[in-house]
């Protein structure tokens, strides 16, 4: 299994910014002053100030090397921003090797955004960057200070196994469970295959189905076509066709493939009033359905 993060690494980073916004009280001239002087905090401030154009011309360029400039004093936020500006290549080049080196220096430092950030590159990098025992690590850093999506990661390689990484059902549960009350809609469809397959020696289709109804409600396309699955196959649910093919069709729209494979065998078992009666439930599904939380990796 190989996570997709650089999305999220993006949104990290724009993250960043925006929970330091509130410290931008400086005047761009005087940090200018007091950066030129070798600063680290200032430096940081003003890269940050350049990166989304606050009060200065935006230029991601002049960003990355202030971020530079502080990431060398060991400020742990422009390591975590230098880092992630590697791995997008945003005003640098993209180079993953100087990503993680970065994210590393700021995850040692107790940053759990890097942290988790670092785990999802080595997660999902290919060799020689690839190391799975170490995103393991980290995230189980991150995990431990309660950060729910490097509970959901962590409880993912668990089940998973990849990579050299032992397979351990109960791990998987205890940390997708911890993400999934947190409302980690992702880990709630994880978590939910694994009781559907192999929690223990034993499985749960009816919990699998209260988990995946929850991530399906909360918009997760998977879980979506998990529900709808059980629903035709009569498993941890009472069988009923009209709601399978409302969740699989609303899965269906939103891209995933397993649904629309299974869409026409459920569609072609129903009467023209249950066809109309699933159309109209999907339309009910999908318009109360959230915006999709984090990808599940199954």
């Amino acid at each position: 299994m190989k996570f997709r993060p650089h999305l999220l690494l993006a949104s990290a980073l724009v993250l960043s910014a925006v929970l330091a916004a509130s410290a931008f009280a400086a005047d761009p001239a005087a940090l200018e002053t007091s950066a030129a002087k070798g600063d680290a905090e200032s430096q940081f401030l003003l890269g940050r100030a350049y990166l989304n154009g606050n009060g200065v011309p935006k230029d991601p360029k002049k960003a990355a090397a202030l971020f530079q400039q502080a990431a060398e004093q060991g400020n742990f936020k422009a390591q975590h921003n230098l880092g992630l500006m590697y791995s997008e290549g945003r005003g640098v080049k993209v180079d993953r090797a100087e990503a993680i080196k970065w994210l590393r220096k700021s995850a040692e430092q107790g940053t759990v955004r890097s942290q988790v950030a670092l785990g999802d590159l080595l997660a999902s990098e290919d060799p020689p960057l690839h190391d799975i025992k170490e995103a393991a690590k980290w995230y189980q850093r991150a995990a431990e200070q309660g950060d729910a999506r490097a509970q959901q990661r962590l409880g993912e390689l668990y089940f998973a196994g990849d990579s050299g990484f032992e397979k351990n059902p109960k791990e998987a549960a205890k940390w997708l469970g911890k993400a999934a009350a947190q409302g980690n809609v992702a880990a709630r469809n994880a978590l939910g295959v694994l009781y559907e397959r192999e929690f223990g020696k034993k499985t749960d289709e009816a919990e699998a189905a209260r988990l995946y109804e929850q991530a399906a409600r909360a918009g997760n396309v998977k879980a979506q076509s998990n529900l709808g699955r059980l629903y035709y196959e009569g498993k941890g649910v009472e069988r009923d066709l009209v709601k399978a093919y409302a969740w699989l069709a609303v899965s269906s729209a939103g891209g995933e493939i397993t649904a629309q494979n299974l869409l026409p065998a459920v569609e072609q078992a129903l009467a023209p009033a249950q066809l109309a009666d699933g159309k109209r439930l999907a339309r009910e599904f999908a318009a109360a359905a959230k915006a999709p939380v984090g990808q599940p990796s199954r």
